[in-house]
């Protein structure tokens, strides 16, 4: 039987935060709650920030209680959608969501979950309507619950693979895991959030799909991709580019 995987703690992992965070200053805002930062990230998958950020707000605008959202037909919720990546698959899924978490819960709210364990309050969202462990993740991480827990989707997970964070050839199902394996021990929700929005930076800027630009890279000493060949150009079996979500609503 194979044993699971433990790591010891990255001594790299203060110095990437300090530098991501000197090259990409995180914004202090206040976290939304966690209904609406779950909503958020359904509505920005694979969305850039500015759309998803505008469809949101043109969403809280039109339904200033989620319940207005759970009637809506999903002709009529896709044009506060526009612009948004598989629009029409959200107007379907969203209200079905809002339906799904109050007859579960009996109430449109997500607030309960603060008095969960991290993995139970996992299961519960993602066995949600259109709910991945990306969404669970980014919802439990961003939002007011705070929880200390890592979300990679497949660019941040570039950056984490070049940077060796995980496990070389490791699937994308364990690169959470084993990145928070390394993270040290004192490290709380804001210092892993603020790790996430780095990377997301990182690889919009520097870290690119195709040929990084290493050169200019505020980690290039402390990756070890930065001087190999391989680093000219890196693509994963299965995975394919596809766009940030933001980190907050």
């Amino acid at each position: 039987m194979q044993m699971p995987l433990s790591f010891a703690a990255d001594a790299r992992l203060p110095v990437i935060l300090d530098r991501l965070s000197a090259a990409w200053p995180p914004r202090e805002a206040q976290n939304a709650d966690p209904l609406s930062q779950l909503v958020f990230m359904l509505v920005s998958a694979d969305t850039p920030s500015a759309i998803a950020l505008a469809a949101h707000q043109r969403m809280r605008l039109r339904y200033p209680r989620w319940s207005d959202l759970r009637d809506e037909a999903p002709e009529v919720l896709l044009n506060v959608l526009r612009g948004v990546e598989r629009a029409v698959e959200k107007a379907v899924t969203l209200p079905r969501l809002l339906q799904a978490i109050e007859d579960r819960h009996g109430l449109l709210e997500l607030d309960f979950l603060g008095g969960w364990s991290t993995a139970a309050a996992r299961e519960w969202l993602e066995a949600l309507p259109g709910v991945d462990s990306t969404i669970s993740a980014a919802t439990l991480n961003f939002s007011t619950l705070r929880r200390t827990i890592l979300t990679l989707n497949n660019q941040t997970a570039r950056a984490a693979r070049r940077l060796g964070l995980v496990e070389k050839g490791a699937p994308m199902s364990a690169l959470d895991r084993q990145v928070m394996d390394r993270v040290p021990a004192d490290w709380q929700a804001r210092e892993v959030s603020v790790l996430y929005g780095g990377l997301r930076k990182l690889t919009e800027t520097y870290c690119h799909q195709g040929k990084p630009e290493c050169g200019r890279c505020p980690l290039n000493d402390l990756c070890p991709s930065a001087s190999a060949q391989s680093a000219s150009i890196i693509r994963f079996p299965g995975i394919t580019a596809t766009k940030q979500p933001a980190a907050s609503a």
